[in-house]
């Protein structure tokens, strides 16, 4: 028995030398790829709003600081921004910052043609307060936007867009060739709702005589509101005040409605228009100079440039530099005693006095719209003064701009899908509010490529 265990020994002994003088097995080279699984998607409720598609991926700074653009299809504005990189920072910023939110207005259009209002990202929930004045700053943005870049995808959803606030208007049944907004001021503003919806059609790429028409039967709206000492009725009732049935909307929808029937004497000319923006800018410059507002000069400033443009009126040109040079001096600077964090944002301004309110990207964005139309007019008429003044204010403004919108470098704390659908390309309310509203973004973009048509973009 014993030799029978000693035999065994010494069997077990030799067993374990021979393994043990074996080659370790080579590691793989890459390491087994966990198995796949598909998230699990939840159904969506009856009657609640699927959520929007991720918008597609756009470019980013690389390495060198170059931003790569997307090749723009034929010949379109995006197309001599083609070697991105020989131009100023500041330039390369707006051109990203304006396809990024383009593409995110893209991604908040919803199946039944209107745009998610706004986004709660702390909470993840919408924002609830949707008006219609601000889904029509969306589509105007929007088509801009598919002018600019020539994106198919966003000029037809803006065109949806335009077809589903158009019908929320209504012709007149004492006039075929007028057609009226359906809500009343007191809800939407008429005047403004008709004003924004007939720019978005003249900004669309390549509109259908239809909708030229509709544009057309809107502006003949505007005309009834338009009165012989220049001014634009804009509250329903045609014998009340409307200084005192809406005193703040004199700041608001006088100019916006003044633009519309500017850039429609530039599409179909008619002496009618022209002469009702030559009374108009005249009438409301003369309200500014007795009681400037910020509001006032960024609304009427694109209409006085254009009407400049068409009839190299200087009473115009005036008009829109007094303005401007005004909104200059309401300019934070980086030396701020008060709020040096929110250089190149412009101050906001309440019974008559400047405030400490942060600077939201909504309002610098027409402020940019504004500045960046002055620009232009400088380069047309030679003031070479105001060329160097405005330059470095609209570079600060857009500078500031651009840092109020989601980027993947301020957004890594967000959950990743989630940033990639609702957050990346947005632009948030202000500093200090990181809400999400469409006329936020929608006003920045339009500031940014009216900046980025100026000629200052360049230099």
């Amino acid at each position: 028995m014993q030799r029978v265990l000693f035999a065994s020994g010494i069997l077990v002994l030799l067993v374990v030398v021979v393994v043990a003088a074996q080659p370790p097995i080579a590691p793989p080279l890459t390491p087994p790829a966990p198995p796949v699984t598909l998230p699990v998607i939840p159904p969506i409720a009856p009657g609640e709003p699927a959520p929007p598609s991720p918008p597609k991926p756009l470019p980013f700074p690389t390495a060198t600081g170059a931003i790569a653009i997307p090749a723009a299809p034929g010949e379109t504005p995006l197309s001599k921004f083609d070697r991105l990189e020989v131009y100023p920072q500041v330039t390369q910023f707006a051109v990203r910052a304006s396809l990024m939110g383009a593409n995110w207005m893209t991604a908040m259009n919803q199946p039944h043609g209107r745009f998610l209002y706004g986004y709660l990202p702390a909470l993840r929930q919408p924002m609830s307060g949707d008006h219609d004045l601000r889904q029509a700053q969306a589509v105007r943005a929007l088509a801009q936007a598919a002018k600019f870049s020539g994106d198919q995808k966003h000029a037809a959803v803006a065109s949806q867009a335009v077809l589903t606030l158009l019908a929320s208007t209504k012709l007149d049944a004492n006039d075929p060739n007028c057609r009226l907004p359906v809500q009343m001021s007191f809800v939407c503003n008429r005047v403004g709702f008709a004003s924004l919806v007939a720019l978005a059609i003249y900004e669309l790429p390549n509109a259908s005589d239809k909708l030229l028409d509709d544009a057309e039967r809107l502006c003949t709206f505007l005309r009834n509101q338009c009165r012989i000492d220049g001014s634009v009725h804009y509250i329903d009732d045609p014998v009340d005040d409307p200084a005192k049935i809406d005193p703040t909307g004199v700041n608001e929808y006088p100019g916006v409605a003044l633009h519309a029937l500017a850039m429609s004497n530039r599409v179909r000319p008619a002496e009618w228009k022209k002469d009702a923006v030559k009374k108009g800018v005249a009438h409301y410059h003369a309200i500014f100079r007795a009681k400037p507002h910020p509001t006032l000069a960024v609304t009427l400033t694109p209409a006085a440039t254009e009407l400049y443009f068409q009839t190299k009126l200087p009473e115009a040109a005036t008009a829109a530099f007094e303005m401007n040079d005004w909104l200059c001096a309401l300019q934070i600077g980086a030396n701020d005693q008060r709020t040096p964090q929110w250089a190149g944002g412009f101050r906001a301004v309440a019974d008559g006095r400047t405030t400490d309110a942060p600077p939201g990207a909504a309002d610098t964005g027409r402020h940019v719209q504004s500045l960046a139309c002055a620009y232009h007019l400088t380069r047309v008429t030679g003031d070479l003064t105001r060329e160097a003044k405005y330059r470095p204010a609209l570079g600060d403004a857009v500078q500031f701009l651009c840092g109020l919108q989601f980027l993947e470098t301020n957004t890594r704390h967000f959950e990743d899908n989630f940033r990639a659908k609702m957050l990346l390309g947005a632009f948030y309310l202000t500093p200090t509010d990181g809400n999400l509203r469409i006329d936020a973004t929608a006003c920045a973009v339009t500031g940014l490529l009216r900046y980025l048509s100026c000629g200052a973009e360049s230099r």
